[in-house]
């Protein structure tokens, strides 16, 4: 049996793909904090900032980073955050301090849009409180956008907490 789509409706759903400098309607954010998360690659930061994708990964961290994907893959953000505890450390960033400081890099029109902006610990398990580049102790975080439909936009790799302390 096939699916008969229109051009139209191919259209609507590739022109709702957000960008960072996009304000999306809070209608849009709402809706889409309730749907399954997919997840998008288009805001991805590979060399803009410090908290670049092209850093190493060490160890397992890479396996990690897909585990926790294929994880939230079949939640949506809302019922992770309704579910999740301090451990899994799944939290909304404020656009304000050193994301601020990122995006304004980046352009500055991003904090004027104010997207709805999370992150979360790479390996909750990991036991690490303190995170520190000058001795190589890392527990890293992944930041991401809510975008249309249930997309995150993954953006930033931090693997020493700095971003948000």
């Amino acid at each position: 049996m096939a699916i008969d789509l229109s051009d139209f409706d191919i259209e609507d759903y590739d022109d709702a793909v957000a960008h960072l400098t996009d304000k999306l309607d809070w209608r849009d954010l709402q809706e889409s904090q309730n749907r399954l998360i997919t997840v998008q690659y288009n805001e991805i930061d590979l060399g803009k900032t410090p908290y670049h994708f092209n850093q190493p990964f060490v160890g397992n961290e890479a396996n990690l980073y897909f585990q926790r994907m294929k994880e939230f893959s079949e939640l949506s953000v809302n019922y992770i955050v309704e579910h999740s505890d301090h451990r899994s450390h799944f939290y909304r960033t404020d656009i304000r301090g050193n994301i601020k400081t990122l995006f304004d890099g980046i352009d500055p029109r991003i904090a004027r849009a104010n997207p709805l902006v999370f992150h979360f610990a790479l390996d909750p398990d990991c036991g690490v409180q303190n995170a520190n580049r000058e001795t190589g102790v890392r527990n890293p975080r992944i930041y991401f956008m809510i975008g249309y439909n249930g997309m995150i936009h993954i953006l930033f790799f931090d693997p020493y907490h700095e971003i948000n302390p």
